[in-house]
């Protein structure tokens, strides 16, 4: 096996192949943003009063270097933790990651401030554990430098239909885009970039939970979508990674290109027909 999947010889991938493909783009496609899960959740009013909030974070650069930083601490040293004693019997099952993370953002949600840090700490340490998990599963080797930046990678992407429709340097986040930029990176340069687009998130959590009333609930229901969210990208990405190990990147990357209008329209269309009715 190479040890650079860029530098495999494209072969072309099998109608199996495509099929997981499509499927992961679709996976991709379809991760909408968080605020917009925890709405489903919990209902328009507290989305509504997230997006002011973020509006009022988006003015303090201060804050949001605050939650860069708080970002950057949690992912430091994440990945060493998440990864001891993956595979073993005792190492826990997603249900039980599932429950830990909405009984922290309850506590979060219930103490304030103070609970804010070791929630977003936790949360995120539960978050790689099962990015990590899913990696294996797909046949990364954890030991290596190369899978610990690509379980990184996950913290930061965000979808092809995020990249197709904003303007301006934003579309640099899109899948794709984003894995050629991170090639360049060192880890620590790497871990930085990352720990800036995550904590863009981290202040979406902050800002939602400071919702009154809905406080705990709105953080035990937006860990619980932080956690379907980072699963979604990171099955679809290893998924992707597992097929360019086999097939070559750019094999993949011509298939993908090939195939992403189909899921991008579909998308669109699920979504125009899921969008609640709102009276004038």
């Amino acid at each position: 096996m190479a040890s650079n999947i860029n530098d495999l010889q494209p072969i072309a991938l099998t109608d199996a192949g495509r099929r997981e493909l499509a499927a992961a783009l679709r996976r991709l496609e379809s991760g909408r943003g968080l605020i917009v899960r925890l709405a489903d959740l919990l209902g328009g009013a507290v989305s509504r009063a997230g997006k002011f909030g973020l509006r009022q974070i988006g003015m303090s650069t201060g804050l949001a270097h605050k939650f860069s930083g708080v970002a950057e601490a949690a992912l430091s040293r994440a990945y060493d933790i998440a990864i001891l004693g993956l595979g073993s019997p005792r190492a826990g099952s997603a249900r039980l990651t599932r429950a830990g993370v909405m009984a922290s953002g309850a506590a979060s949600g219930f103490v304030g401030l103070g609970g804010f840090l070791p929630d977003a700490t936790f949360t995120t340490l539960a978050i790689m554990r099962e990015i990590a998990r899913i990696a294996q599963a797909e046949g990364e080797d954890l030991s290596s430098e190369d899978a610990r930046r690509a379980c990184l990678e996950v913290f930061a992407f965000k979808s092809p239909a995020d990249a197709y429709e904003t303007e301006g340097d934003e579309s640099e986040l899109g899948y794709f885009s984003a894995r050629l930029i991170f090639q360049g990176r060192t880890l620590t340069m790497l871990l930085s970039e990352v720990a800036a687009r995550y904590g863009l998130v981290l202040g979406e959590k902050f800002s939602l939970q400071a919702v009154p009333i809905a406080g705990a609930i709105a953080g035990a229901a937006l860990n619980a979508a932080f956690l379907d969210h980072y699963r979604d990208v990171a099955r679809a990405h290893f998924i992707i990674r597992r097929l360019e190990r086999a097939h070559g990147a750019e094999a993949v990357r011509t298939a993908a290109a090939a195939l992403a209008p189909a899921p991008r329209a579909q998308m669109r269309a699920t979504q125009a027909s899921d969008a609640p009715f709102m009276p004038a």
